[in-house]
């Protein structure tokens, strides 16, 4: 457990918070499933009560990936590009690096790496967890339980180490919930000077999102517009 909240710690200071936040999270193929060695989309990881989880739908590959490994690594970078094409589209090999863990520590059966033990003929970065060359950080996460229901699939996660790619940047996580509360801060104005009940609607929107994703500083953040926006309400 001491290794756990030292590691938590280390998430604190690597710019990840509890709250929701979206990383690219990088996970390894089957070898006779894919021609691709590696898989990469945007996931959410959820921190709460120092607990660390995913919430993946069955159906994905991602899914499908972390049902059979037990390592990954999640990605932090601020390329809108890069989001938009793991979403949608696979990167091509030569776009991952590998990075091991533990092996001269931990089993690889262990991790999920059963079939590669004592496998001469196994290259390097197909007994390797990927990630991606160009975020700016990474951090190595390995699954410690699963709780399985019909369509979709809860992972329990713990950071176990961490990377650094690109030392001049200081790593940007995307927090749907402070993000949100940006976005609610920008439609109360246009509310206030338009009257538009649309900015209204959309206010509450965000307000949701953050109650859903946001940090303890994000809904404080909201609980300041609610009252902003109550008082501009009672002027009407």
């Amino acid at each position: 457990m001491r290794e756990t909240a030292e590691n938590l710690e280390k998430m604190r200071n690597f710019g990840i918070s509890e709250g929701i936040s979206e990383l690219i999270l990088t996970t390894r193929n089957d070898r006779n499933g894919s021609k691709y060695v590696s898989n990469a989309a945007p996931f959410g990881i959820v921190w709460k009560n120092d607990r660390m989880f995913l919430h993946l739908f069955k159906g994905s590959k991602t899914c499908e990936n972390m049902m059979r490994e037990n390592l990954f690594a999640a990605n932090m970078t601020d390329d809108a590009v890069l989001y938009a094409t793991t979403t949608f589209y696979d990167l091509e090999d030569d776009e991952f690096g590998y990075a091991e863990y533990g092996y001269a520590e931990y089993d690889y059966a262990e991790y999920g790496y059963a079939e590669y033990a004592g496998e001469e003929s196994v290259s390097p970065k197909e007994a390797s967890i990927p990630y991606l060359k160009n975020a700016d950080r990474v951090v190595l996460f390995k699954c410690v339980g699963r709780t399985e229901a019909e369509d979709s699939v809860i992972i329990d996660i713990e950071p176990a180490d961490f990377i650094v790619l690109k030392p001049d940047k200081a790593g940007f996580i995307f927090n749907r919930g402070f993000h949100s509360v940006v976005e609610a801060c920008i439609h109360l104005t246009r509310y206030e000077l338009t009257k538009d009940q649309k900015y209204v609607d959309l206010i509450r929107h965000h307000w949701g999102i953050t109650q859903r994703c946001g940090r303890k500083r994000d809904k404080e953040g909201v609980a300041v517009l609610r009252k902003k926006m109550n008082e501009i309400l009672d002027r009407e």
